[in-house]
């Protein structure tokens, strides 16, 4: 029989609990280790994680040492480093694994459509509820960052100023997109939806957008002269929408996206031309 035996549960008690039932032992007489004491993740969403102990079961309990007296499991090095460490890698880990929520998303959920209008009230809540999740995130990744909420319209911005930029925009804004998408995901499970709240990092996304409109209208230039579509990279359903809406108006071309799940590319293509000669010989034919 091995050594020890390991329980999960969502507490370090639940854990301890399903022990006792299976070993049909009492908690006094139970011997465990604590490998992990769990952790909920940001409210509840992702990067939640099951307590976890290690068990000596009763017959190994038994088992003495040349004195006649049991002894205790050996500890293990580490485990309890586990709520412990550098933080920025525990944000980051937490990042990877929200982008792995995202390959259901499409452009159709890009933007949401509002289910009713919020009441000012609600909407207060909404904001609320979006600035104390990334308190908790800015506390993790730069503390020294402040938050200015800007309202437009029916869009709410929550605006992000000093501190580590560059690291709370990431490579490519991905750590703002993440951010984003932890603010819609909490926003809409305890508020409900119909909320529009915009997260932005020293004016990232308006760069981000003027960038984005550059490479489009050359891309389309060139897709023009050459009577061949260009790609452009991988990109999110966000970023998408902007080239779409950018080159919607140009008659040269069309856009299309290409590809599954949250990051496709995106190809301008020539609009299709008449044959002007073919054209011409209908009309002399006519004549």
């Amino acid at each position: 029989m091995n050594d020890f035996l390991d329980f999960e549960g969502k507490s370090v008690e639940q854990a301890v609990e399903r022990a006792c039932q299976e070993l049909n032992v009492s908690k006094e007489k139970l011997v465990y280790d604590i490998i992990s004491y769990g952790s909920t993740g940001i409210f509840g969403l992702v990067r939640t994680k099951k307590a976890l102990i290690r068990v000596t079961p009763p017959e190994a309990e038994v088992v003495a040492s040349g004195d006649g007296v049991a002894e205790p499991p050996a500890a293990e090095a580490g485990p309890e480093s586990d709520n412990e460490g550098d933080n920025r890698s525990t944000i980051n880990a937490l990042l990877d694994e929200t982008f792995g929520e995202l390959t259901e998303t499409t452009e159709a959920t890009a933007q949401p459509t509002p289910a009713a209008q919020p009441t000012p009230a609600d909407t207060e809540e909404a904001i609320s509820t979006a600035e104390t999740l990334l308190r908790q995130i800015l506390n993790l990744l730069s503390s020294e960052a402040e938050m200015l909420v800007l309202h437009d319209n029916d869009q709410h911005r929550i605006f992000i100023s000093g501190g580590e930029a560059a690291i709370l925009i990431g490579r490519k804004g991905q750590t703002l997109e993440a951010m984003q998408y932890l603010v819609d995901k909490t926003v809409n499970k305890q508020c409900g939806k119909g909320y529009r709240i915009v997260v932005d990092v020293e004016g990232y996304l308006e760069t981000r957008r003027n960038e984005l409109k550059e490479i489009a209208n050359r891309l389309a230039d060139r897709a023009r002269r050459t009577g061949k579509p260009s790609t452009m990279n991988r990109m999110n359903a966000h970023d998408r929408r902007i080239v779409h809406l950018a080159l919607k108006n140009n008659k040269a071309v069309r856009t299309q996206s290409v590809g599954e799940g949250y990051y496709r590319k995106l190809m301008i293509m020539p609009r299709r031309r008449k044959n002007p000669s073919k054209a011409g010989g209908r009309t002399r034919q006519a004549q």
